[in-house]
């Protein structure tokens, strides 16, 4: 190994560690309850090694909101590519969302937090840019599924593809973020409808009212 690589390696390391225990800090405590150095003294740093690789305690948090969206990215692509119509690839969408939500809940609470604040972040910072960006390039897949299901039949025609690719957002992200903060509540509720069982339902329903049955 060359001196460079080396180098670039332990550069790598040691951001990886302070990413990896500013997610564990940000999870356990939120956002506003979390300091930059609380977060040097769990990763064993100097303060000031911190702002070598992140500017601000923004951007290290948006640093992990563009890595769940990364993630939610990746699940969404593996789950639309196992299937073939446009109906069973916005309904796997919808899936890999909920997997996202069961599967990694301190990023999906990162990127909840981003897409709740949206309207009031500054546009003009790079790393919300980026964010940004990355956010919409995973809503403009839905927009094409639900084109790509128009054109095959398998969803109706009678649909506006703006609009429903608005609703079909707004309901997945609301849904998920309601169940998670009621599900104590939901676990009690009906024991023949168990907790977990709700959002395959939606899924489900989602089917149901998209199916084109020409």
């Amino acid at each position: 190994m060359t001196r460079k690589k080396y180098n670039e390696d332990k550069i790598l390391e040691k951001k990886r560690i302070i990413m990896q225990t500013a997610k564990e800090i940000f999870y356990n405590k939120g956002y506003e309850n979390t300091t930059m150095n609380e977060i040097a003294r769990n990763s064993k740093m100097a303060k000031g090694t911190l702002y070598l690789y992140f500017s601000s305690k923004k951007d290290l948090f948006f640093s992990l909101v563009y890595e769940g969206l990364l993630i939610l990215e990746d699940l969404i692509k593996n789950k639309i590519n196992a299937v073939n119509t446009g109906l069973d690839k916005i309904l796997n969408m919808g899936r890999a969302y909920i997997q996202f939500y069961r599967e990694y809940p301190d990023y999906y609470s990162f990127v909840i937090k981003y897409e709740s604040e949206k309207a009031i972040l500054d546009p003009s910072e790079i790393i919300i840019i980026n964010t940004y960006e990355k956010s919409e390039e995973i809503y403009d897949i839905l927009k094409l599924l639900i084109l790509k299901g128009i054109d095959d039949g398998s969803i109706r025609k009678d649909i506006d593809v703006n609009k429903l690719s608005m609703l079909l957002w707004l309901q997945t992200v609301g849904i998920v973020q309601q169940f998670n903060l009621r599900k104590k509540l939901y676990e009690n509720w009906d024991e023949d409808f168990p907790a977990e069982e709700i959002l395959d339902y939606y899924v489900m329903f989602i089917e149901k009212s998209l199916k084109n049955d020409e």
